[in-house]
């Protein structure tokens, strides 16, 4: 490329306005004397001329820090005068920090502070004039060899080391200007990482949103449905007893014991309403008849909150009953409760395939997440950049490895299940496997969307916590059924993929499903990854901008 395409191309690397761009390349042109060499490739040039246009590129975007490692390295002395001439207009008239490594002391000697190296230790650091008055020399040469014969060397007499003495000393005590300068980086480093800023700026604000709105324990708006063998006007009040109150929403009647079995395994109903033939005569002649009530066990807590609120309609419904009778409350309607898996109520049986749905999200999809950003904040991401290697092959690369991890996770957590919790796993181990799978390529996809637009390790460890955890927990089912939540919250949990494998999870483990049972979820679950998979790489750049 010629010199006037080099600084073109620079200006642009560095995300310079076009009219600002212009401007700082006439400007450069005319201080680094770059005028006659504009339309000339640069490899043909003079190598003087070729690091002041190099020197010319480097501050092409106003640094404040400029670091050059021999910079004049077989510059003929013309030349390298010239170019230090350039330097020290940089610092003193731009106040351009400049680290600069050299074997010349000459050049060193114009620096204001300079550090003397050896077997990459630094042996001595101060001012120039302070190096040489330390070792009572004339030249910086001098001065360099001296620190090298009393302490630089391996070999050197121990007893001469303290010799080092006579040097400067290292300020030990607390200074606030090294303080405030690590903390202006740190700053300008948030500053410039916008999704980190994001969250540190608004992380504690959305988290209170989500919290505050999805965190609750309230059980409300649970699906039931009634099985009528009396169909008189009684059974239907009944019956409508339920359906007006806030806590239900009534399903489509049942038409057999089969179909109210199909319903709990689907998990389409919390719970079923059975009533027997003779139920309104019995409550109307006060005689004792039974009501069974049939309960989805599988979430203890669930199941005991849907108890009481059952008991609650049941009352209120023989209370008015009675009192449109004028008589005392009715004693002839009895609730019978059955629960229907995980029938001992133990909370391990619900809460440990549970826990693996979240183990299955968050370890796999962090650790896809951060495999991507450490090529970022390595650079070895330019293998892509600058590889026939596609974008899909890529993320697939980075996926699998991740995927097997994340299978092999999946079979710990199960053994774990049955042997430290001694949680049966009661359905088909081959459809929870199949459906695991499918979690994992979604959750692992989950990670490589995450990292296509975070740049850091800790943007994207937070950015992915935040994103799976939140959701795998509040809206997924695990506090309450995804069909009685609402707005934004009803929305999430359908659209993610811990809901789906959640129910297979939780539904091989207690409610015994089947591997034709499973399938449904498992298909579900996968549908997620290619989804996922085609996001992240439309929105993965195969160059830098």
């Amino acid at each position: 490329m010629t010199v006037r395409q080099n600084l073109d191309l620079h200006a642009r690397l560095f995300a310079l306005p076009p009219p600002r761009a212009d401007a700082r390349i006439a400007e450069l042109v005319g201080q680094f004397d770059l005028a006659p060499y504009l339309d000339q490739l640069s490899d043909g040039l003079p190598l003087g001329v070729r690091q002041r246009l190099s020197l010319a590129v480097a501050v092409l975007h106003a640094p404040e820090v400029l670091i050059l490692d021999e910079p004049t390295s077989g510059v003929d002395p013309v030349a390298r005068n010239q170019f230090w001439d350039q330097l020290e207009r940089l610092s003193r008239q731009q106040g351009v920090t400049i680290f600069v490594s050299t074997h010349f002391m000459p050049e060193a000697e114009r620096c204001d502070r300079i550090s003397f190296m050896h077997a990459g230790k630094v042996i001595a650091t101060g001012a120039p004039a302070a190096l040489k008055q330390a070792q009572n020399v004339a030249s910086l040469e001098d001065a360099f060899i001296a620190y090298m014969e009393l302490g630089g060397r391996t070999d050197a007499p121990p007893a001469l080391t303290l010799a080092t003495s006579n040097a400067p000393p290292t300020a030990t005590g607390f200074s606030p200007r090294r303080c405030g300068a690590y903390a202006w980086r740190e700053a300008t480093e948030l500053r410039r990482d916008p999704v980190r800023l994001g969250f540190a700026l608004l992380g504690t604000a959305l988290l209170m949103l989500i919290f505050g709105f999805g965190i609750t324990l309230d059980v409300d708006n649970l699906r039931f449905a009634v099985l009528d063998r009396d169909q008189t006007p009684e059974s239907r009040a009944y019956i409508d007893s339920f359906a007006q109150s806030p806590y239900f929403l009534a399903a489509p009647p049942l038409r057999d014991p089969a179909a109210l079995e199909a319903a709990l395994r689907a998990n389409s109903i919390a719970f079923a309403i059975e009533l027997p033939p003779d139920f309104g005569a019995d409550l109307r002649a006060d005689r004792p008849s039974e009501v069974l009530i049939t309960v989805d066990g599988a979430m203890p807590f669930r199941a005991e909150t849907i108890l009481g609120y059952v008991q609650s309609v049941h009352l209120q419904f023989l209370e008015e009953a009675a009192r449109a009778a004028g008589a005392d409350i009715a004693q002839g309607a009895n609730l019978v409760m059955r629960y229907r898996y995980n029938q001992a109520f133990r909370s391990l049986d619900a809460m440990v395939p549970a826990t693996i749905a979240l183990m299955l999200i968050f370890i796999p999809a962090v650790l896809t997440a951060l495999g991507v950003v450490t090529e970022k904040e390595m650079g070895s991401i330019t293998n892509l950049y600058v590889t026939p290697v596609t974008k899909l092959e890529f993320l697939l690369g980075k996926q699998l490895p991740y995927v097997a991890l994340g299978c092999f996770n999946f079979l710990v957590l199960v053994g774990m299940a049955l042997v430290v919790f001694g949680v049966p796993l009661k359905g088909s181990f081959a459809g929870l496997a199949l459906a695991a799978l499918a979690y994992v390529l979604a959750t692992t996809a989950i990670g490589l969307f995450i990292s296509v637009f975070t740049s850091s390790q800790v943007a994207a460890l937070f950015a992915t916590t935040l994103t799976t955890m939140v959701p795998a927990t509040q809206f997924s089912g695990m506090l309450q059924p995804v069909p009685t939540l609402e707005g934004a919250g009803w929305l999430i949990g359908t659209l993610f993929p811990t809901t789906y494998f959640m129910r297979a999870s939780v539904g091989a483990f207690t409610k015994g499903l089947g591997f034709t049972d499973l399938l449904p979820f498992a298909g579900l679950t996968f549908a997620f990854w290619p989804v996922l998979l085609l996001a992240a790489l439309v929105l993965l750049r195969k160059q830098e901008t």
